[in-house]
This record gives structure tokens, sequence and C-alpha cells, in this order.
């Protein structure tokens, strides 16, 4: 994603001290516009009545950014961020001040009151926004900021997002579906239905001159030449599609189907791609889809989308394991990067390696069955391992329970499908599920 373009609009009344909460918005605001991890415009005029609230919306339509930030520099009118909120679709961040240390004798900002007022207004008419209390020049206000910009960013990167489900969901596999019209009415993500005739014709377009993909694996001495062809033409057809049509995502229906119609499933090819700043889920996974997009969009590199395979509740760990579908990117330090003929029947061509160590989240955006989204998130530590199954594989040791989020699993519906993403996201995941209107759960 490019940096998050935020406006800041400051509300203040001239019973307080306006002129000082002036010049504390200018210097925040300067503080703010010297970060490398945000775009920021300022609307600098004083927004005072409603003729200025106005103004201040002619000023965020031009701007087009991404979240909204109304500064409460002093108390203010409770119908002036109400009118912005009315006229406007973009997330909004309500800020207050602390008041300053030296008293005068008399409030000098009164900021906390009115930002509050606006937070019960804005929630009373439907309009979560978030919010923030902290002085001007408080570090942790930036880093509060940035996130802000991050996650609205994020959100209307999927509310945008065009999503190509190529052969439908992998047989049996009916809790990945998902209409199209859920979708958009839930989330703003548009699904494109393709046939795999579709993809098969692409890739077998693409035989003769595909790039050679499966350079990118260190060992690929078990395929034949043939096996070796059709995965390059498979990548080359995948990135065709997604190309031609626009699509922020793909899902494939990966096995079954694939194997029959083209000689090869897709789970190594997925692996290239997730590899290459693409986003490709498996198995018609629409969901999975969106929750690699919100992985990238918050840690800055590829998801994991995988299954979680068995988990040991003795050592409070997980194995994570699917077949071969995460990005190249993420192979552990010194991990060879294996090319495999797909372990059902020689059909396919398979990554094979361990992910690389560090904290992780594992994260789901997915559905209820009943048209309503949620969010569940669970943090830990992926631990090194050898390549003891094929596929791509982790084994994850839980900061919680590993027994509870596996009863979280079987018992609340969730799909079978999870994404783990490098850092602890829950409190980014937090601002995000606010953003959607959806639940989150945190184990």
């Amino acid at each position: 994603m490019t940096r998050p373009r935020l406006i800041l609009v400051t509300l203040g009344r001239l019973t307080f001290e306006a002129d000082l909460g002036a010049r504390l918005a200018a210097e925040a605001a300067a503080r703010l516009a010297a970060r490398d991890d945000i775009e920021l415009v300022r609307h600098e005029p004083l927004v005072i009545e409603a003729p200025d609230a106005e103004a201040a919306i002619a000023a965020i339509r031009a701007a087009d950014p991404d979240g909204v930030i109304l500064l409460n520099a002093t108390f203010a009118l409770g119908i002036l961020a109400q009118a912005i909120a009315r006229a406007i679709d973009q997330p909004i961040l309500l800020w207050a001040f602390t008041e300053p240390a030296e008293q005068t004798g008399k409030l000098r900002l009164n900021s906390l009151v009115g930002a509050h007022v606006n937070a019960s207004n804005l929630f009373k008419n439907g309009r979560r926004a978030s919010t923030l209390y902290a002085a001007g020049d408080d570090p942790a206000a930036a880093e509060a900021i940035a996130r802000f910009g991050r996650v609205a960013a994020l959100a209307r990167v999927l509310r945008r997002a065009k999503i190509a489900r190529i052969g439908g969901y992998a047989p049996g596999f009916d809790n990945l579906n998902v209409t199209p019209a859920a979708l958009k009415s839930a989330i703003g993500t548009d699904l494109v239905d393709l046939e795999l005739g579709q993809l098969v014709g692409a890739a077998r377009g693409r035989t003769d001159d595909a790039p050679n993909a499966a350079a990118d694996f260190d060992d690929i001495s078990e395929l034949s030449p043939a096996q070796v062809g059709k995965y390059n033409a498979l990548v080359a057809g995948i990135e065709d599609l997604r190309a031609q049509g626009g699509y922020d995502a793909v899902t494939i229906k990966c096995w079954g189907d694939l194997a029959e119609q083209y000689g090869i499933a897709g789970c190594g090819a997925a692996a290239w791609l997730n590899g290459h700043g693409r986003i490709v889920a498996c198995e018609g996974d629409v969901n999975g889809a969106l929750s690699l997009m919100i992985a990238r969009g918050l840690s800055g590199t590829p998801g994991f989308l995988t299954d979680i395979v068995s988990v040991d509740g003795v050592a409070n760990t997980a194995l994570l394991w699917h077949i071969g579908c995460a990005g190249t990117c993420l192979a552990a330090p010194g991990q060879p990067r294996k090319l495999f003929s797909h372990f059902a029947a020689g059909k396919g061509v398979t990554a094979g390696f361990t992910l690389a160590p560090g904290p992780i989240t594992l994260l789901r955006l997915g559905d209820d069955g009943h048209g309503a989204f949620r969010l569940l998130a669970a943090t830990g530590e992926c631990e090194p391992m050898e390549l003891t199954i094929r596929g791509t594989i982790a084994r994850v040791r839980f900061a919680g329970s590993a027994q509870g989020f596996l009863a979280e699993l079987l018992d609340k519906g969730w799909e079978h499908h999870l994404v783990m993403a490098y850092g602890d996201l829950r409190a980014d995941l937090a601002l995000l599920a606010q953003t959607l209107n959806v639940p989150l759960t945190v184990l």
C-alpha cells in the first residue's frame, strides 16, 4: 500500500483559549507531517461555526483522504463533528488534547469534553469513530495516528477490492462459500466468478513463453521437464488473468478439477505468486484472500493461508500446514525451497519449506454462516523446525491457550483456513474491526 493520507481538521470555541489550542494543533500537525509513514493534509482554519464545517467538508472531499482526524483544540459545538460525519464516509478519529499543565484559574481548553460529546453524538447516530486522548507532543499519539492511518487505508483497499474466484471452491468446502451480494454488503468488496476453463486456457497459452518461475526454488529435482513447464505456464496464466481483469486477489479451485483439466494442481503456483506481491488463496477461499490482504496491509509481508493440522496441549503448540502455498519469501533462513510432485497421486507441483521464525498473529476474516462477518486473532511465536512433511509448514507456540484456540475454532464454526501473519497485530485488528463494524474475538 502507498502511504496513508490523513486530513487534520481542528475544532474550537472562542469561549476557551482558542489561540492556544490552535498553536498546539499547528505544532502537532508539524510533528505528524515529518513522519514518513503517513501523508498529512491540514485544513488550517479553525472550525468554529456551521459555515466553517462546510468549508472543512469541501477540503476533505478535495483531499480524498483515507481517514479524517477531528481534533478538538478546545471544546467545540457538537453540531460541527456531526455535520462533517454526515457528509463523508471515511473513518474518523476524534482527538482530544490533555489540559495544559500550567493553569490560569479557569479551564483553558476543555478539549476532552468536546471530544466526548462528539463521540457520543456520532455513536448514537450510528457512526463508530476511533478516539485518542493525548497531548500533541506525546509520541504515543503519533503512533496511534499512524496506526489509524494504516488501518483506514487498508479498510479503503478492502472496500474497493475486486477478487476473482476461479472455478468456485474445492469439493465439500461449503464453509468457504460466500455470495457476491453478501460480500459487497458487508465489506464492499466486488467478487467476480470466472470459469476454471479460462485459467486452463490462459495457462496453455503460455506454454512456450512463460518465465521460469521454478528458478525461484533451490531444489526441483523431483519434477519432470513436463511438470516444470506446466508449473511455469500456470504461474503465468494466473498472473495474466489477474492483470487483465484488474483483480486485487484471486482464489482458485486449485485441486480436483484443475488437476484433472490441466494436469497439475495450483499449490506451488500460489507460493510463487504470494511471494512476489500477489494475493492468491487456495481452494476458492474468498474470505481467506481478504485475510491475506489484511495480513499484508498490516504487517508489510505476505501472510500464510494455512490449515491447523495438530495441537499439542502440553507444549501449547500447533502445527500449521498447507499444500505448498506460502509465499516463497517466507521460507526460514537457510531453508532450501523445494518443488515437489504433489503428494495426491502426483498430480501437481507443490512448494515445500518451513516458515521463518518470529512473533506472529493468527487471524481470520470469516462469516458465521448467517450473513454476519467477524474477525478472529491469536498471537504466538513461530518456532524453528525441520521439514517433516511435504508442503509449507510452521510450528506455532501460542501466547494464550492452544487448546482454547482450537475450541473456539471448532465450537464457533470458524472456517478451517487461518492466516499466519508476522508481528503482533492485535491493536491494528481491533481498530480494523471497529472500522469495518465487525466483531473481533481475541484469544
